[in-house]
């Protein structure tokens, strides 16, 4: 569950204590009053990281200004994880902007091209040509300051952020720069007391989650499971390596 569910429910039938229940529930609502960054990983099938990622982008009742980089994600995954338009409280075209940083960035939001996905259309979209790093990373800050700006109240939590995958940025150009990208791009994130999430489809144990995760205020792990077994067919658990916390595995 994401954050916003966390809030809304109480702990999990498996959870080990009220007490470690509520002291993670602080630190969720400490987190969302602050701004935080948080690294989404597993080994787990990509649709499982488009459905996280929709829950960490907020849900659709409330106002959100929402800034999601892709660069390997497909159209329709990025649909599934916006709300219904019809149904938030103004068009996601005023409060959403895509960044599209694909190895061969071409429009996704074009209402006139018929290949664009119809929940897509008259999104606002960056396409970004610049091979290196900095041309994301100065794109993604200049769109979280433009949506900072756009609102007339920006309150803790309503700033949603999300890049997904952090994949391509690694293989092109190692760890270390990402890193410092994802620095320069949480303080920003932090400074209007956002959320900003980063796939990175790779095993929780692995170098590249160790490296970044020290990056990020928390890291969410996913994993598929037998819906047969479970009655659900994915879960999730939250890492805080500055906390020394690791809860259940819950419903994702």
């Amino acid at each position: 569950m994401a954050t916003d569910e966390y809030t809304s429910r109480g702990p999990p039938d498996d959870a080990p204590s009220e007490d470690e229940f509520t002291t993670f529930l602080g630190l969720l609502n400490e987190l969302k009053a602050t701004g935080c960054t948080l690294l989404v990983v597993g080994d787990a099938p990509r649709e499982l990281f488009a459905r996280a990622s929709a829950q960490l982008l907020g849900d659709s009742e409330v106002l959100r200004h929402r800034v999601l980089a892709v660069t390997d994600a497909t159209p329709e995954s990025i649909a599934d994880r916006l709300p219904d338009s019809d149904v938030t409280p103004r068009p996601l075209a005023e409060t959403t902007r895509l960044l599209n940083h694909a190895s061969a960035p071409r429009s996704i939001t074009a209402a006139a091209d018929p290949t664009t996905v119809p929940e897509l259309a008259g999104i606002q979209e960056t396409c970004i040509a610049d091979p290196e790093l900095r041309g994301l990373q100065s794109a993604l800050v200049e769109a979280i300051e433009a949506s900072a700006n756009s609102a007339d109240v920006l309150s803790p939590a309503d700033l949603r952020v999300g890049v997904d995958s952090l994949v391509p940025l690694l293989e092109h150009h190692g760890v270390d720069v990402v890193r410092r990208c994802l620095e320069m791009v949480g303080g920003h994130v932090r400074d209007h007391r956002g959320m900003a999430h980063y796939v990175l489809p790779d095993a929780y144990e692995s170098d590249r989650v160790r490296s970044l995760g020290a990056q990020t205020d928390a890291i969410i792990e996913l994993r598929a499971v037998d819906p047969g077994d479970q009655g659900h067919d994915a879960q999730q658990r939250w890492h805080v390596p500055g906390r020394d916390i690791t809860t259940e595995w819950t419903p994702l």
